[in-house]
């Protein structure tokens, strides 16, 4: 099982902020990239002020399905 997270950075606001995706576990690594993607477009609309610094799809153990 993977979770996407992602890092925003802003010079202008000067903060950082992870995000961790709402939505749930996925269960292979593929699906969290896509997931990935779908984060990154949000926060541009979102957030436009804060760049994508990281990406990156960690896997939680101790869950199965």
């Amino acid at each position: 099982m993977f979770i996407a997270q992602m890092l925003l950075c802003s010079a202008i606001a000067a903060k950082c902020v992870g995000v961790e995706d709402e939505t749930g576990l996925v269960s292979n690594v593929s699906a969290c990239e896509k997931r990935i993607e779908e984060m990154v477009s949000d926060a541009r609309e979102i957030m436009p002020l804060f760049v994508v610094v990281h990406v990156d799809c960690k896997e939680v153990d101790g869950i199965s399905i």
